[in-house]
């Protein structure tokens, strides 16, 4: 396999359209998932983040569109009908948070290189919200797009 079969979202989304992922990749995809949510839960615990007033607003405002995304995501994916749902969402999650999480964890320790940054109390629970609200979507269209090409209706 090359490595672009594995890091580029679009050649793997062709993998999805033409049901030839591997349950391997898809495996590793799975993990990679599993991991980066291990790592995010583990920097928050060590790193010396304090909540503001913000934080409340970032964590529930985050979980509520981490659900309405799952949702949205099984709906886009054909609901009972669809099929692969779990190898296409851990796929394209993946493939997306390998692309996003280093720059994602480059601004949320940015106010420990920027002191300006380090007093403005909404900062990383901005950082989060945003980052969530641009990321579920994309996800979603994503896991929509595989959806209709493998029933072949776009």
């Amino acid at each position: 396999m090359k490595v672009g079969d594995f890091l580029l979202l679009g050649r793997v989304k062709r993998r999805l359209i033409e049901g030839n992922l591997p349950s391997t990749q898809a495996f590793v995809y799975f993990c990679i998932i599993t991991s980066i949510d291990n790592l995010q839960l583990g920097v928050l615990q060590v790193s010396p983040f304090h909540p503001t007033r913000w934080t409340p607003l970032a964590v529930w405002g985050s979980l509520f569109e981490g659900g309405v995304f799952l949702i949205a995501a099984y709906l886009l994916n054909g609901v009972s009908a669809g099929r692969d749902f779990l190898t296409r969402y851990f796929a394209i999650c993946a493939v997306v948070a390998l692309w996003i999480a280093v720059p994602f964890q480059t601004l949320i320790w940015l106010p420990h290189i920027v002191p300006s940054l380090a007093s403005v109390d909404w900062y990383n629970p901005a950082v989060v919200l945003v980052t969530n609200t641009v990321m579920f979507p994309f996800l979603a269209l994503q896991i929509r797009d595989v959806a209709r090409k493998s029933l072949g209706t776009a």
